[in-house]
């Protein structure tokens, strides 16, 4: 094993070299590209492979591997040539100390080069991956950051022992900050889309509570607000709206009575005929809605169920008259599903309808309540 090459006199990490000017016209190309490519994406595995992948050609070898390291655990990235299929899963991440060759670069933030691994002095670990990937020549450089290391690449050959010159340990030093610095971001891009992750799913788990509070409140103990909200996705995705706007159409059909929270109890839960003056309170909701939503800028996205639901094809609904496809498609696509829903539901004043009852409705309705296109599609959905 050799820490430092014979000959050979590394930069130390922490200090900048400009090597531009002794990097030759094809390597100079390769860099450019690699910078390009890595900066065109920040996911992690892409950038890990096209790393290592642009590694054994600036040096025109044959096999290597990139590792990132976390808290004393390197997690294999990418691999060249690839894995085979029967790749021992737990070879795909290890503990630092078992790889000393890799340790040592990772320490001492310089490359470490075994001349013939075949008679090197190996962990078990390191012969392990030795003899399966057949390795002769290896090449451990580390990838530093900010005076950290995040990981290392290995590069080596399977054919003849290959010696490195001061100009292709420049080229690493070089590639290797490219590298750090992609990764660096792609890590930092990663984590943050799983914080907005989990907190777009703790803030839907709170929506979802309130869908049921809001379905208790309104003597509807079935769930159907939720059953609602799914079959108008899975309806929506039929007729073709992007998948970008799902989430909104799903929070928007899970809060569609959110406006009767404003509702006086002895409406709300009036078992009689309402009069003329509380027929207006009620109908009264969907703005309630519009003017909670809308100020929300989480839930504003949604608010075209909760504001339209109850608009009609024809223009008889409410609270605007709305009609035909002034109507926001989104609460057109939940109109159809949330009647269907109800009508085939129990009730405290009637038993549910059959599923041929609740159809011959929808169809009766189609052009005048509903948007002809979502009853179409909606009874192709539940005949499927």
């Amino acid at each position: 094993m050799y820490n430092i090459f014979k000959n050979m006199e590394l930069p130390p990490s922490n200090i900048s070299i400009d090597h531009t000017n002794r990097i030759p016209a094809r390597e100079l190309s390769t860099l450019l590209k690699v910078s390009g490519l890595l900066a065109s994406t920040m996911n992690l595995a892409e950038v890990l492979r096209i790393s290592i992948e642009s590694a054994a050609e600036l040096l025109e070898l044959d096999t290597g591997a990139i590792y990132t390291l976390e808290n004393n655990t390197l997690y294999l990235g990418a691999t060249i040539p690839p894995l085979p299929l029967q790749f021992p899963e737990e070879l795909r991440f290890a503990d630092l100390n078992q790889h000393p060759h890799i340790q040592q670069a990772v320490i001492t933030h310089a490359p470490v080069y075994l001349e013939d691994a075949r008679k090197a002095q190996l962990s078990p670990a390191e012969k392990i991956i030795v003899d399966s990937r057949r390795l002769i020549s290896i090449l451990y450089f580390p990838l530093v950051l900010k005076e950290s290391a995040i990981g290392t690449f290995i590069l080596g050959t399977t054919q003849r022992i290959r010696k490195f010159s001061n100009e292709e340990i420049d080229l690493c030093h070089t590639l290797s900050y490219q590298v750090s610095l992609a990764i660096a971001n792609a890590q930092l891009f990663q984590k943050s889309q799983q914080a907005i992750q989990e907190l777009t799913q703790g803030y839907d788990d709170m929506l979802l509570a309130w869908s049921r509070v809001l379905d208790m409140r309104d003597h509807v103990t079935d769930e159907h607000t939720h059953r609602a909200a799914v079959l108008t996705v899975t309806l929506a995705r039929k007729m073709g709206v992007p998948e970008s706007e799902l989430g909104h159409i799903r929070r928007g059909a899970l809060l569609h009575d959110i406006g009767k929270m404003g509702i006086p109890d002895a409406i709300l839960q009036k078992p009689f005929m309402l009069t003329g003056e509380e027929q207006v309170v009620m109908q009264s909701h969907p703005v309630l809605a519009y003017r909670l939503l809308s100020q929300i800028s989480y839930l504003s996205p949604a608010v075209d169920i909760p504001y339209c639901h109850h608009e009609k094809w024809d223009g008889t609904g409410y609270p605007r008259g709305l009609k035909g496809e002034e109507i926001p498609l989104a609460a057109r696509i939940f109109a159809v599903v949330d009647v269907y829903d109800a009508l085939t539901s129990d009730r405290p004043y009637r038993p549910a309808w059959s599923k041929e009852q609740a159809t011959a409705y929808l169809q009766e309705q189609s052009g005048k309540h509903f948007y002809p296109e979502a009853v179409c599609a909606f009874l192709e959905l539940i005949e499927d």
